[in-house]
């Protein structure tokens, strides 16, 4: 069963700039956590430019879980929750969504 991670980011087009840079570095360090097919969706046309959403994917909620244990327990994340607090109130997390597909 297919598991999306969705995490929308809002901010300055300044700040949406440093997502994408982020987001790039990041897909490999969430990939060696488990994660497959990572990207950062951006509007380019009837949406908002001031937010992203980043989505990475999973074959199980099992495999989703291990990813989170790994994430939450790195110190990459402890360094890029440092990141994402400096950046307030220039750059927000709007939260995460975890989907399944159900069809």
């Amino acid at each position: 069963m297919l598991v999306t991670a969705i995490t929308t980011w809002e901010g300055t087009p300044t700040a949406i700039e440093g997502v994408v840079a982020g987001s790039q570095a990041a897909a490999p360090i969430h990939e060696s956590f488990g994660a497959k097919n990572p990207r950062l969706m951006r509007s380019f046309a009837g949406g908002d430019v001031h937010r992203v959403e980043y989505m990475i994917d999973f074959d199980s909620f099992e495999a989703c879980g291990a990813f989170t244990d790994a994430m939450m327990q790195s110190e990459w994340f402890t360094g890029m929750m440092t990141a994402v607090a400096a950046a307030y109130p220039d750059l927000k997390n709007c939260g995460t969504r975890f989907m399944y597909n159900a069809i």
